[in-house]
This record gives C-alpha cells, structure tokens and sequence, in this order.
C-alpha cells in the first residue's frame, strides 16, 4: 500500500512512518522542510493548507495519516481546520478516500468517567480552548465529508516505546485510562488503514 504521511516530521508522524515502513508500506512523507523527513520514505514538500502540493502529494496514493498537530510556540490555533479542508480538497483531486486523521480524546467528553468529565476536562479546556475549538472544527469537517475517514483520538500524548497492546473505545471514550505514547498512535493510524470497521468512526485510544 502507498501510504502519505502529511505531518511525518512530528511525534506522532514519525511513528506512524515507522510503523507504515515496518508492515511493508511504501511511504510519502509530507513535511514543510525537506530535511526534516524520516529515512527511508519518498518525500514532498508541502504546506498543510496547500492544495496544490498536497494533491501532488496524493496521486497514486492509497491512503493517507493526516498527523499534523498544534505547536504550542507559534499560537496557530486554526491549522487543523485549514490544513484538513486543504487535505480533503487534495484527496477529492487525487482520487484518495481513505484517510485517518490523528485527534485528541481530551477535545471531546464521550461518556468519560468523573474525575475527567467534571475536573480534569473542564480545566484543560479553559487552557486549551483555541486548540480543542480547532480540533473539533477538524473532526467536523472529516464527518461532512465523503471521504472513510477515522478520527483517532488518543489520551494524553507521552514519550517512549509504545505498548504492548492498547485499548480501544468506537465513538466513546476508555474510562480510566487517562495517557497514550506517540509509538502508539502512530502504531494504531496504521493499523487503522486495515480495520474497515472504523471508518466513518472516532476511535479512542489509551494505554
């Protein structure tokens, strides 16, 4: 399968190269600076709001991981917004329907337990507002679009080699479980790209 990772520069992009590059997968890294992308891939230069690029990107695609995410230091709080209208734009061109898209659980209550519904979640969405408002503005257009898209939704992002095994909610939250490796999110956007039964799903995911 010829796999385009946009993002593929990031935590969680790098995994998921690893990760696509491991299972057999031919790989397209999409990163803004050419230097930057993994070893062992094919890569194309491209803004994430750029249409054009990205469509060139695409064609002969299968699929494509969308693991752009929020730097914190340049205060781009509608890059995931744009960057996913621009994708799906750049799909719709290519002939791509099959996307995944890397989100966040902490965007969301899906029937969470307490201690994140009523103290956890309130408090990081005061500090997260713009971030999480963007995130779910992604999701949105992912969910109006014709494309079979999955959002995946992991717990709190940490470092380090990723589980053995993770757990896994369709369109709800895993309660008590509250953190997710980036190894593990780029572990399970593969993984996604063989699991048609989470299309047209948000998948949560924790460790």
């Amino acid at each position: 399968m010829r796999v385009v990772i946009v993002g593929a520069s990031g935590r969680s992009g790098r995994a998921a190269v690893a990760h696509a590059l491991a299972a057999g997968h031919e790989v397209v890294s999409v990163v803004r600076r050419p230097e930057s992308a993994p070893e062992g891939t094919i890569v194309a230069t491209a803004d994430a709001r750029d249409v054009a690029a990205l469509t060139a990107a695409l064609r002969g695609a299968d699929a494509v991981i969308s693991a752009i995410g929020h730097v914190r230091a340049d205060g781009d709080v509608v890059l995931l917004q744009e960057g996913m209208a621009a994708l799906l734009a750049a799909m719709a061109a290519a002939g791509v329907s099959r996307v995944v898209a890397v989100s966040a659980s902490g965007a969301y209550v899906a029937q969470d337990d307490p201690l994140s519904r009523f103290v956890a979640k309130p408090i990081l969405e005061r500090v997260l507002k713009a971030n999480n408002t963007d995130t779910r503005a992604m999701d949105a257009a992912l969910a109006a679009s014709a494309a079979d898209w999955t959002s995946l939704r992991p717990s709190r992002l940490i470092p380090g080699a990723g589980a053995e095994d993770y757990r896994v909610g369709i369109d709800r939250t895993v309660r008590w479980h509250y953190s997710t490796r980036f190894d593990t999110v780029g572990r399970a956007a593969v993984e996604a790209l063989s699991r048609p039964e989470w299309i047209r799903h948000a998948v949560y995911i924790t460790e």
